[in-house]
C-alpha cells in the first residue's frame, strides 16, 4: 500500500493531468489510448518510486526509460522523442494509478471535467491505431486559437512572479500537442507563439508586471521566427490559405491592442510581413490600411510597420522621410531594416538608408542613461553591420560612423584602421581610449613597429608616463624596459638629439623618485656619474 503522502503526491499529478489533457482534442485523445494500450498489455516494468517521483520502463517498438516527478510535471522525462507528456508517461502513470483507484473512474472524472462524451468509447487496439491514418480534428485557426488560449486557463496572473515560468511550462507542452503532420507543425509553432504573446500580455500588462515576463515575451519572437523561417523554405499546401489569410488580416491588431511590449508587438508584426507575406499586392494594400489607421491613431507602432513595409516595397524615399521624422526612437528597428537589406546584398540601398539609420542610432545611444547600455546598443549595431559588408561601403562613411560611435566602437574602430594600414590614427585612438602598451597584444605593436615604428613615439610617452604615476618598483622596472625600446627606436630612426632632449626632461621631472633613479642606472639608462 502506498503511504498518505505518495496518495497525496499522485493525486496531485492526476489533477494536473486532467487539466493539461483535453479530450476535446483528436491528439489528446490518441494519446490517452496508446497509453492506455500499453498498460492493458502489461508493458510497464520494473517500477520503483524515490523521493516523490516513479521511474520504470516501457516495452515498446524500441524499449524505453521513463520518469515521471510527482510534484513538478514538466519535469517527468521520457527517453522515447516525443516532447512533453508522451503515450509511456501516460502508461506508467496508469500503472501507478491503478493500485489504488479504478482507471475507469480517472476516465470519467476526466470526462466529466471537461463535459465531453466518454473516450473509453472510442478505444481501438493498437493495430487499428496503426492502420488508421492520422488527422487532426480541431481544423481551422479561430480552433487553434481557442486551443491556445485554453492551455494557459489554469495560470493565475495574481502570482505575477511564477507567471513567465508557468507560461514557459504551458507553451512547451501546447507544442506537445500540435498537429501530427509534420508540414503542419511549423504553422501551429506560429500560431502558438503569436497567440501566447498576446495573452501572457493581458495577464500582466501594468507597469511592474511585465518585467516579469519580458523573457517569455522575447521567446515568443524567437519560437515565431524559427516557425516563419521553416515556412518560408517550403511549398505550402493550399490547407494553409485559411491560416494565412487569418494571421494576414489579423496581424495590425498587433499595432493596436494596449501593451507594455510595443517594440516586441511591432517587430512579430514585421517578421509576418517580412517572412510570410511576400506577395505585393497584399502588402500595397496592407500598407493602404496602415496608413487609414494612423489618421486616427496616433501609436508609433503603425508609423512603424509603414516605413517597414515601404521598405519591403522599395518606396526608399518615403521610408526615409518618415523614419527622419520619428527621431531616435526608430534605432532599434533600424537594426532589423539593416539586417534586412543585408541580406537583400543591395549596396546601392545600404548606403542610401546607412546614414540616416546612424543619426538616429547615435542620438538614440545618447538617451541612454548606463554606460552599459550604450555599448551594448553598439555592440548590437555592428552584430548587424559586420565586418564583410562593412568593408563593402564608403570607407570615409564607415569610418565617420566609428568615430561618432567612440568609445563604444573602439573595437571595430581599432580593427578597421589595422586593416587599412592607418597606423598612426590607430596610436592616437589608442591615446585616446586610454590604452596603453602594457594591455595591447605584442603581435599588433611588432606590426606596426615594421611598417611605420615612428608612429609608435606618442603611445611610448603615455604609457611610459603612466606608469611614473604608480610610484611602485614594479611600475618603475615596467617604464625603464619601454625607456629601452623608445630609445632603440629613436636610433633607429636617426633622432637620438629628440631622445636626449626628451630623456633629460624626463629625469629632471623624476629627480625626486629615487627608486626609479636607480632602475633607470641598473638598466644603463644613465650612468653613475650623471
Amino acid at each position: 500500500m502506498y503511504n498518505r503522502q505518495l496518495l497525496d503526491h499522485i493525486k496531485l499529478y492526476s489533477e494536473e493531468l486532467q487539466s493539461i489533457l483535453d479530450p476535446r482534442t483528436d491528439a489528446h485523445q490518441k494519446l490517452v489510448q496508446k497509453g492506455m494500450i500499453l498498460f492493458r498489455q502489461q508493458l510497464v516494468y520494473g517500477v520503483k518510486f524515490s523521493n516523490g517521483k516513479v521511474e520504470a520502463k516501457v516495452r515498446d517498438v524500441t524499449p524505453v526509460k521513463v520518469e515521471l516527478v510527482f510534484e513538478n510535471m514538466v519535469d517527468s522525462t521520457c527517453t522515447c522523442p516525443t516532447p512533453n507528456i508522451c503515450k509511456h508517461q501516460i502508461a506508467l502513470f496508469f500503472n501507478v494509478l491503478s493500485r489504488t483507484q479504478s482507471i475507469f473512474l480517472w476516465m470519467q472524472e476526466w470526462k466529466d471535467r471537461w463535459q465531453v462524451n466518454d473516450v473509453l468509447s472510442t478505444l481501438q487496439r493498437g493495430s487499428d491505431l496503426l492502420k488508421t491514418e492520422q488527422s487532426y480534428d480541431e481544423t481551422g485557426p479561430e480552433q487553434w486559437l481557442t486551443r491556445i488560449r485554453e492551455a494557459y486557463h489554469h495560470v493565475s496572473e495574481k502570482n505575477f512572479y511564477q507567471l513567465e515560468d508557468w507560461a514557459r511550462v504551458c507553451y512547451r507542452r501546447l507544442l506537445g500537442f500540435a498537429p501530427v503532420e509534420r508540414e503542419w507543425k511549423p504553422l501551429f509553432q506560429l500560431f502558438a507563439a503569436y497567440e501566447s504573446l498576446k495573452v501572457i500580455n493581458a495577464m500582466s500588462n501594468e507597469p511592474g508586471k511585465h518585467r516579469h515576463v519580458s523573457a517569455f515575451i522575447q521567446q515568443m519572437l524567437e519560437e515565431a521566427e524559427e516557425a516563419l523561417t521553416k515556412l518560408a523554405t517550403t511549398a505550402s499546401p493550399f490547407a494553409f490559405d485559411e491560416y494565412f489569410h487569418y494571421l494576414r488580416e489579423k496581424s495590425a491588431t498587433l499595432l493596436e491592442e494596449e501593451t507594455m511590449f510595443s517594440t516586441e508587438f511591432t517587430d512579430m508584426y514585421m517578421k509576418l510581413w517580412t517572412f510570410l507575406f511576400k506577395n505585393k499586392r497584399d502588402r500595397l494594400t496592407e500598407q493602404e490600411r496602415l496608413h487609414k489607421l494612423s489618421a486616427s491613431n496616433n501609436d508609433s507602432r503603425i508609423e512603424i510597420a509603414a516605413i517597414h513595409l515601404a521598405i519591403l516595397l522599395e518606396n526608399d524615399e518615403w521610408a526615409l522621410d518618415h523614419i527622419s521624422q520619428l527621431g531616435p526612437d526608430i534605432a532599434p528597428f533600424a537594426l532589423r531594416w539593416l539586417k534586412l537589406l543585408q541580406a537583400e546584398r543591395s549596396k546601392k540601398r545600404m548606403t542610401v538608408y546607412l546614414p540616416a539609420f546612424i543619426t538616429q542610432i547615435i542620438a538614440y545611444i545618447s538617451t541612454l542613461s548606463r554606460n552599459y547600455e550604450q555599448a551594448q546598443f553598439t555592440r548590437s549595431l555592428f552584430q548587424v553591420l559586420d565586418s564583410d559588408t562593412a568593408m563593402k561601403l564608403d570607407p570615409s562613411l564607415l569610418e565617420k560612423i566609428y568615430i561618432q560611435l567612440l568609445p563604444h566602437s573602439r573595437f571595430q574602430y581599432i580593427a578597421y584602421l589595422l586593416d587599412k594600414q592607418e597606423f598612426r590614427k590607430w596610436v592616437e585612438l589608442q591615446v585616446f581610449t586610454d590604452n596603453n602598451l602594457e594591455y595591447i597584444d605584442r603581435h599588433t605593436v611588432d606590426i606596426v613597429a615594421k611598417h611605420d615604428p615612428g608612429a609608435l613615439r606618442p603611445l611610448y610617452h603615455e604609457t611610459i608616463t603612466g606608469l611614473l604615476k604608480h610610484r611602485s618598483r614594479d611600475s618603475y622596472k615596467k617604464a625603464v624596459r619601454y625607456l629601452k625600446r623608445l630609445q632603440k627606436l629613436y636610433k633607429k630612426e636617426k633622432k637620438m638629439p629628440q631622445w636626449e632632449l626628451y630623456f633629460a626632461e624626463l629625469q629632471r621631472r623624476t629627480k625626486r623618485l629615487r627608486a626609479f633613479q636607480e632602475e633607470c642606472r641598473k638598466g644603463k639608462l644613465i650612468n653613475d656619474e650623471s
